[in-house]
């Protein structure tokens, strides 16, 4: 999100006293060396542009910070759950928050502190190695004004109730969940052998006990990048499922907005814009606009509420 870092020691079964880890061990073990691996590619990789990073420029995309950024001012706590190795998170900091960035991959978090205290942002920025689903044991009774969670997160976890349950009991009264995400439509699409076009193949209804496990050709920050031998578990999840949750565990929908870009590839053959989204091409030079491929959500913690 090999050895585990000391501060990640919480037990996998029920360290926040809601029943065992979700994750099937072998999902888990699976999962964890390919972020692992996937960190040392993405380090180097021009999607992720770490040197662009360390030079000041931000890696958060222009919908995040017209979408959140009005939320977000000097002294703004924010929590990044899944946080990779943290540019993002650091980014948000960079505008005026006190960040905490959580993720289960010990090699990303290690990353993500050395980065921190590289550019000088240390002192507002912590990072905790994690799995998700035990976050409360290791958050405590903390709250945060912002909750953030983007692009390719919960289609790691089976358990949305759970995940929706952390991020209300985290989120302080008044405060703001934030999302932006791949679309559950997409994750159903493939391409149509031969042809530039897509047709729906996998499931669109959740299945939390059939994740789906498959070999691993390179990353979508490097499409080329040798990842060979591994496999990563996953679960789809659609948007009655994802709403469903979040409202259940007290939140407030305030907006649901659907694009027909996505921030990496499906395919080789989409098409990328000056503000680097990938489209769909329609054949005939232009971008097809009829298919969701992204989403952003926000909703928000009544105040004085209980989640």
């Amino acid at each position: 999100m090999g050895a585990r870092d000391t501060d990640d020691a919480g037990a996998r079964s029920g360290a926040d006293g809601r029943g065992p880890d979700p994750l099937p061990p072998e999902a888990r073990t699976a999962n964890l060396e390919l972020w692992n691996h996937w960190t040392r590619i993405h380090e180097k990789s021009d999607f992720y542009d770490v040197d662009g990073f360390k030079a000041g420029a931000s890696s958060l995309w222009p919908l995040e910070r017209e979408e959140l950024g009005p939320f977000i001012h000097e002294g703004t706590t924010l929590l990044h759950l899944q946080c990779h190795f943290g540019l993002d998170t650091l980014s948000w900091a960079r505008l005026g928050a006190r960040v905490v960035g959580l993720d289960f991959g010990d090699e990303a978090i290690a990353l993500a502190r050395r980065l921190a205290d590289e550019v000088g942002l240390s002192g507002r920025a912590e990072f905790v190695c994690a799995d998700l689903y035990d976050a409360d044991a290791h958050l405590g009774d903390r709250l945060f004004d912002v909750v953030f969670v983007s692009w390719g997160a919960i289609e790691w976890l089976p358990d949305l109730e759970r995940w929706a349950g952390i991020v209300a009991r985290h989120l302080a009264p008044g405060g703001t969940f934030y999302m932006a995400e791949i679309h559950p439509f997409a994750s159903a699409l493939d391409e149509v052998p031969g042809e530039h076009d897509v047709q729906v193949r996998y499931r669109l209804l959740p299945a939390p006990d059939q994740p789906y496990a498959d070999p691993v050709q390179g990353s979508y920050a490097d499409a080329g990048a040798d990842t060979s031998g591994l496999t990563a578990y996953g679960w789809n999840h659609s948007f009655s499922e994802i709403i469903g949750a979040l409202t259940g565990a007290g939140l407030r929908l305030e907006h649901l907005h659907e694009f027909p870009t996505s921030p990496a590839p499906f395919w080789d053959w989409m098409v990328r814009d000056d503000d680097r989204w990938w489209w769909l091409p329609d054949g005939k030079g232009g971008r097809r606009k009829d298919l969701p491929f992204s989403y952003s959500l926000r909703a928000s913690k009544p105040a004085g509420g209980e989640a």
